[in-house]
């Protein structure tokens, strides 16, 4: 199997040496030898974290959406429709103005963005769905 490593840290930054002791002269006294939980949580940090933490880093995993591919899943979906209208529905119109810029410009739809997040909340999509829309228009 692999060897052990042996886990220090200094400040922020961890460093790992051979269990052998053959790298123990780059051990110094500065540094803190870390417990077999923080060496857990170093090597398997997803295990820790909260659901919200897993579902922020997914999120941010999402690739951009094409123009095409933002368009067709929401086609496909039945939901470009209703999203077109949603949009001439806004009242403010400042407001409605800058939606229409960023539905009918952009060329990319980042998963992350305020202007998507404010177009699929005018259809009521749930961040699940959106997700999921996601998925099914990258591979479009």
């Amino acid at each position: 199997g692999a060897t052990i490593m042996k886990y220090y840290k200094l400040s922020q930054d961890v460093y790992a040496f051979e269990n052998d002791g053959s790298q123990d002269e780059y051990i110094t006294e500065d540094m803190i030898r870390m417990t077999p939980s923080e060496v857990d949580k170093h090597i398997n940090p997803k295990k820790y974290m909260t659901d919200e933490q897993l579902f922020d880093i997914y999120v941010k995993s999402l690739k951009p959406l094409t123009r095409r591919q933002f368009k067709l899943v929401l086609l496909e979906n039945d939901l470009l429709g209703d999203l077109e209208t949603a949009i001439s529905n806004i009242e403010d119109t400042t407001e409605k103005k800058r939606i229409e810029i960023e539905y009918t410009e952009s060329d990319k739809f980042a998963r992350t963005s305020e202007s998507v997040k404010t177009m699929f909340a005018l259809i009521n999509q749930t961040e699940e769905q959106i997700n999921e829309l996601w998925e099914k228009a990258l591979a479009l």
